[in-house]
């Protein structure tokens, strides 16, 4: 396959950075990404925004599945021409916006037909991907989403936000994202990418992380904890007992969460950036404990 400003010539095509849109063209920083993934026989991998391909290119060449999912047409027929036809049995290309795509069926309606390299060996899905900056935040979520289908995901992303990956409580990055990434998940820091490394180059410092999701936990079972983590980050001005009362009216008084927060030990003026996870948790549970207490 051409070099990705070779095709940027044949095909005549402009890249809309104001889109979001920045091609890797570093491939010492390519390999390193790859690297990261840690790519085990058996192992398949989802591409989000595959762009020309210099990511996908490098798995393939390792001899592993690839699915991509990519939501702008002029990449789709540049990967359907140039890269499809060299690596037809390993290589799936959807056109699609990933956020609106069921990744869960996605994943199950399309892996069937990529070779395994090392057939029974089953495991989670491995993603990699050049998140576009302007809708990281959503695509994380959408992950975390269908975390099940998932083992590890390795993922560049724009510094502020992979900040929020990583803050803790008191942070002042810390936020919904932070606390629903490590519920279901562990985040390292590998390393930053500078903006020369792109076309066009962003006016912001990539950094690259790696996220392990958990196995001990569903998304769809922790729907009332996440519940409590949205409404508390909703309007950070406010203190989350008073988020809570306006969230739960009329189930529950705030005469029923001022006891809950007293029997917490919690400062009845908190705000929810100052909860760590553990303490998120334990307010859901005494809430769920005390609504059906209410209801009986």
């Amino acid at each position: 396959m051409l070099t990705q400003i070779e095709l940027l010539k044949k095909y005549d095509l402009r890249i809309r950075g104001h889109l979001g849109q920045h091609l890797l063209m570093d491939p010492n920083t390519v390999r390193k990404i790859v690297d990261a993934l840690d790519l085990q026989a058996g192992d398949r991998v989802l591409e989000i925004g595959p762009g020309l391909g210099a990511v996908t290119q490098e798995v393939l060449r390792r001899g592993f599945p690839l699915l991509a999912v990519e939501t702008d047409k002029k990449f789709v027929e540049v990967l359907t021409r140039e890269l499809l036809p060299e690596y037809p049995d390993r290589f799936k290309l959807i056109h699609e916006d990933v956020l609106k795509c069921d990744l869960t069926k996605l994943l199950c309606d399309n892996t069937r037909c990529l070779i395994n390299p090392t057939p029974g060996v089953e495991r989670g899905m491995k993603v990699i991907g050049n998140l576009p900056y302007y809708i990281s935040t959503p695509i994380l979520f959408h992950l975390i989403e269908h975390a099940e289908v998932f083992s590890s995901a390795v993922m560049m992303l724009q510094k502020e936000v992979a900040a929020r990956l990583t803050a803790r409580a008191g942070d002042e990055d810390y936020g919904r994202l932070s606390v629903t990434s490590r519920l279901y998940g562990d985040t390292e820091f590998l390393f930053d990418v500078s903006p020369k490394c792109f076309l066009p180059p962003p006016e912001v410092t990539s950094r690259v992380v790696r996220y392990v999701f958990r196995k001990d936990l569903k998304p769809g079972g922790e729907k009332f904890l996440l519940e409590i983590v949205r409404v508390a980050f909703s309007q950070r001005r406010k203190t989350l007992l008073s988020l809570l009362a306006h969230h739960f009216k009329p189930g529950l008084a705030r005469e029923d969460l001022e006891r809950v927060f007293k029997k917490l030990d919690f400062d009845p003026k908190a705000r929810g950036e100052t909860l760590s996870l553990e303490q998120f948790v334990s307010l859901a549970e005494a809430l769920e404990e005390q609504k059906y207490r209410k209801a009986g």
